[in-house]
């Protein structure tokens, strides 16, 4: 599991991140089922949003292993 499907998971889902960060439903989906990683401009915010369950180091890695 990526670290954003498990950040939309510990923070109530797809909307109430979204809505924590400010960005609409979709983007979150596309971060998750598209791309499997968050923009960088939002591994902070997304790491406190989940209250460091999901830390900044694992929302980095999903950059880190993903594959071109």
């Amino acid at each position: 599991m990526s670290a954003i499907s498990k950040s939309a998971e510990v923070t109530g889902g797809q909307t109430a991140l979204a809505k924590m960060l400010g960005v609409k439903q979709s983007h979150v989906w596309n971060w998750i089922n598209r791309r499997q990683q968050a923009p960088a401009k939002y591994i902070r915010a997304i790491s406190t949003a989940t209250k460091g369950l999901v830390s900044v180091d694992e929302l980095l890695n999903d950059h880190e292993t993903k594959t071109i």
